[in-house]
Order: structure tokens, then sequence, then C-alpha cells
């Protein structure tokens, strides 16, 4: 039996579903709101994936917060688009303000989880004075980070850890298969979770909703990394690096992850920390945890959180 500390506080989520459509130039957006307050972005990872996982666990930010959830283009209840190279950085930071524009927020504090630091990244170069703080959890910084640790760290553990399944990853790419194609994907998708827990065994439940909407959709994964996305950056995210612009924004960022991410390590996040001025950002690392310390240690993580979102009321 698990241990109760890991078991999720809800089975299923009483918001999602109730949320609302946004007509948009680039097409509709799905998006929630929870809780009041000071306003908080929730900009998913993936890409491709929905934001249906995070409820309930960062409900916990709703009681001082207004928590905004959407789905990107692409993903979840948002429109699907016809041609995958609308699939963008830019796009989905357009998502980001548009959202704010029909919220009617002057400014807003964003969460970027996962690959969502990256269009948070993008908001942030873009929309400066729009934003009060920034949250980058278990991100990247660039496309360089992408392929350094999703890529090119992420098979050197599987090569290491489990040697067969390597080989036989290989052995299909030997006969051309590209990383993109749905055998490889099945393949590689069963060792995944393996590399983005502490422990496989009593690691928590994820909402689900069995909604195939839900799923990760390929054609916006593959949009961004590329045709051959376990292999090398081609897609839209190539030559991303905001670091330039960075270097010139002193919005103060809190940057987190878990110790034992082999998907992003810990060294991506002080790679992002030194991006800012000095001073600027600060990194927190979650010891028990790996890619997703919003659910191996919730307390804690959203004890940092918070109490990072209350400095800045409090200026």
């Amino acid at each position: 039996m698990k241990d109760e500390k890991f078991l999720s506080p809800m089975t299923s989520n009483s918001i999602h579903g109730k949320g609302s459509m946004l007509e948009t130039d680039l097409g509709r957006i799905y998006y929630e709101v929870e809780g009041r307050g000071s306003p908080v972005i929730i900009v998913p990872g993936g890409p491709g994936a929905s934001h249906t996982h995070y409820h309930p666990w960062f409900s916990r930010l709703a009681g001082r917060h207004q928590v905004v959830y959407f789905d990107p283009l692409g993903t979840g209840r948002s429109e699907r688009r016809d041609d995958p190279r609308g699939y963008t950085l830019a796009a989905y930071a357009q998502n980001i303000e548009d959202l704010r524009l029909a919220l009617d927020l002057a400014s807003i504090h964003l969460i970027g989880v996962s690959f969502g630091s990256l269009p948070a990244l993008q908001y942030l170069v873009s929309h400066t004075e729009h934003v009060d703080r920034i949250v980058l959890s278990n991100g990247h910084l660039n496309a360089a980070t992408w392929q350094a640790g999703n890529i090119d760290n992420v098979l050197r553990e599987l090569k290491l850890l489990y040697p067969q399944r390597y080989q036989e990853m290989m052995r299909l790419r030997s006969q051309g298969m590209l990383s993109s194609d749905p055998v490889y994907q099945g393949l590689f998708n069963e060792l995944m979770p393996n590399l983005s827990w502490v422990d496989m065994d009593g690691h928590p439940e994820l909402y689900s909703t069995g909604e195939p909407a839900d799923d990760l959709n390929l054609d916006v994964y593959c949009a961004f990394i590329g045709d051959d996305p376990e292999w090398r950056v081609t897609g839209s995210l190539q030559g991303f690096d905001p670091s330039a612009q960075l270097a010139q924004i002193t919005v103060p960022a809190l940057i987190l992850t878990g110790r034992y991410c082999r998907v992003t390590p810990p060294l991506i996040s002080y790679q992002i920390r030194d991006a800012f001025p000095d001073g600027a950002a600060r990194v927190v690392v979650f010891e028990r945890s790996a890619h997703r310390p919003w659910a191996e240690e919730p307390e804690a993580y959203f004890r940092v959180v918070e109490e990072f979102l209350e400095e800045g009321s409090k200026r």
C-alpha cells in the first residue's frame, strides 16, 4: 500500500471541465480560473500536454491567488491547428497575453512547469512590464538545455540503466526509424516515468481525465522539437535562447528543481539563474524529488512558492 503522503489530495477535480473558451486571433483557448487574489498563470509542460495533471496540486495556491490554468494551442480542449508550423513559443506567449487581457489583469505571476518554462521566458522577455514574479519549475533556459537534458542526458541514462531497451531503440534507428515513430515512442515512453520520479512504486497519482484530448499531442511535440525529437532539436524551438534579454531583466525569479531529475538536471536550473542579473534569481533544490517536486514534496514546494509570491505583494 502506498504511503499516505504520496496519495493525491483528490481522485478527481471539480474545476476541470467548467472553464471557458477564449476566442483569439490564433484560435480558441480553453482556460479555468480558481481562487481569488493576485493572479498566477500556470504554463503547462509537454510540449503537447494539457494542463489537467496539475489539478489539484496547484489548488494550494488558490487560497491567496487567482490561479489560471490553460491549454495552449493544440492541447487539451484548445483548438488544433491544421498547419503545425503555427506551434511556436511566440504563439504560446501570445496565448498568455490574450488570457491576461481577457481577464483584465494589469500584471501577473507566471509559473512555467517543465517545457512551460520556455513560453514563460518568451513572455517575460516580450512583456516584461506585465510580469511581477516568475517561477520556473524543473524547466529549461533555451534549445541547448533541452538538447542537453531532455535528449542527451535521457539517452545517457537509458543506455546506462536500461541497456537492452536502449539497444532495441538503436536497432530501430539503424533501420531508419525516427524517434517520432509510434513504435519507438512506445518503447521510449515505457521508461520515461522511471527517470521522472524518485520512487516508481510510491509516487503520487496524477489526475487524469481519461479523455484522448488530454493525452500528449505528438503533432505539437514534434512541431516544437522536430521529427526526430528524442535525438536532436530541429523544430520551432531550434535556436531559441533568451539569455541576452534576460541579462537585462530584474523581475524576481524563483527556479525550482528536484535533486534526482534526469530530464532537467539541477545543473540546468543554475544555468537559468546565471542568465539573470546578479541577485534577481535564486535556485531551490528539493532533496527527495525528481521531475515533479510539486507532487513528490508538495508541502515544501508550495511553501517556498507561496513565500516567494508573498514577498512580491509586500513591496
